[in-house]
């Protein structure tokens, strides 16, 4: 743990402080002592020599890429860098169209032109039809949110029409703890590893790593460097040093405990009650992530409420579900409080709302309209305009509609009646369409 150590002994030495931070690690909060700033001794992250060097190269050696580099901005941080690396203005990419925002937002700022690939597509049967002699590469996101991991045979496909390939693998940091083959590192170029979601490390942690040889460390270095603050934080940095001790000592122990937790509550689950684990019938999927369901069509928002106030916190709900994110950190007591809490809810059928996908029509690229002057208009007011702005469901945070596509009548209906948290708007309940 040289970045634990390194910043312990920058600590030990009681140093008069005139830098950076104002607090001067004077606050009483054992956690203040810990953020630091780029001095001798703590080294310097957009150009690391030291031990945030040495912390990289323990993490590309750990998980078998060519270079890895810490974002502390996030997996939105490394997912820019990537497409700053990967991509250039105007170049045309396939994404799938579940990504999150942060890959539209590389879209914008970089001037890209996406194809995408729907939830319902065959992906390697729509990868044959998208793409062409002018495509560059892709942005894949595997896993989802719901644990769908992509399958050998699109990534094949790709390397053999020597296509860039970037997988946003943000929620799949813990999956070569599982099995190595889930993991896209032995075909992509670039990787995105979000920590903080499924490893102990803080929030806001992320890992970009180069698999290939396709582009050189210092090129990626300056282009996830325009993502990130100058000022990044040790207390983030020193936990993920944290957490690879852990991952390496213990992690494939823990995970193995894990596993059988989940499969020992899966069987009390499905035996005991009416709810069951979801897990799809794709040939590759993540076993630790759960989504939980009902026999019967029911208030899943309802008894999300019921199992806040007896102590559970799920990651969200939806109509499909429970969605819970258990991770190598979680413990059998805590599946045996899930399972007790289930059996004590109290379930009201509710009318099935079928999950909506939409396929907006697109009049231009995301980054001509999102520069365009706009008004404000109702949703129902927006019918058959382009919209200059995201509609983006959160979690799990992938838009509905993106600028540059025009609104249905449909997906207007759809949206007034939706029930949750919507970013991306400037006036909420109303979407900016383009002046006539």
């Amino acid at each position: 743990m040289k970045l634990v150590k390194g910043i312990d002994k920058v600590i030990n030495e009681n140093l008069v402080p005139f830098q950076m931070p104002g607090h001067k690690g004077r606050i009483e909060e054992e956690i203040y002592k810990y953020d630091l700033t780029e001095i001798d001794g703590t080294d310097n992250l957009s150009n690391p020599k030291d031990i945030i060097l040495d912390t990289l190269r323990l993490i590309s050696d750990v998980f078998g890429s060519s270079h890895s580099f810490i974002s502390v901005n996030g997996a939105t941080g490394a997912i820019l860098g990537a497409l700053s690396t990967a991509f250039n203005e105007n170049d045309e990419i396939i994404i799938t169209r579940n990504s999150h925002i942060s890959v539209y937002d590389g879209i914008y700022l970089l001037g890209l032109k996406p194809k995408y690939i729907y939830d319902d597509d065959n992906i390697l049967d729509k990868l044959k039809e998208l793409v062409t002699e002018n495509t560059k590469g892709v942005l894949f996101t595997s896993p989802t949110f719901f644990g769908d991991i992509i399958d050998d045979d699109v990534y094949e496909f790709l390397i053999e029409k020597d296509l860039i390939i970037v997988v946003d693998e943000a929620h799949g940091s813990h999956l070569k703890l599982i099995d190595e083959e889930l993991s896209s590192m032995r075909y992509a170029d670039i990787v995105i590893h979000s920590f903080h979601k499924t490893l102990p490390s803080m929030t806001s942690t992320a890992i970009m790593h180069l698999c290939t040889s396709r582009f050189s460390r210092s090129f990626a270095q300056k282009n996830i460097k325009l993502f990130q603050t100058t000022s990044p934080s040790y207390v983030l940095m020193r936990s993920i040093d944290i957490a690879m001790d852990i991952y390496i000592n213990s992690g494939v122990h823990l995970m193995e405990e894990l596993l059988c937790a989940i499969s020992s509550f899966k069987d009390q689950l499905e035996s005991e009650t009416d709810f069951y684990i979801d897990y799809s019938n794709k040939k590759k999927i993540d076993k630790s992530r759960l989504l939980i369901r009902h026999k019967e069509h029911v208030d899943y928002k309802e008894i999300d409420a019921q199992l806040r106030a007896m102590g559970i916190q799920t990651e969200f709900h939806s109509q499909r579900g429970l969605l819970l994110i258990p991770s190598i950190m979680n413990k059998k007591s805590d599946f045996d409080s899930l399972l007790d809490a289930l059996k004590k809810v109290v379930v009201h059928k509710k009318e099935k709302i079928e999950y909506k996908l939409f396929r907006p029509d697109k009049s231009m690229e995301i980054r001509e309209a999102f520069l365009k002057p706009s008004v404000s208009k109702s949703y129902i007011e927006a019918i058959g305009g382009t919209v200059t702005e995201y509609i983006i469901p959160y979690p799990p945070g992938s838009p509905i509609i993106v600028p540059g596509e025009v609104m249905s009548e449909e997906l207007a209906y759809y949206l007034e009646e939706f029930e949750g948290n919507i970013l991306g708007l400037e006036h909420e309940g109303y979407i900016n369409i383009l002046e006539e």
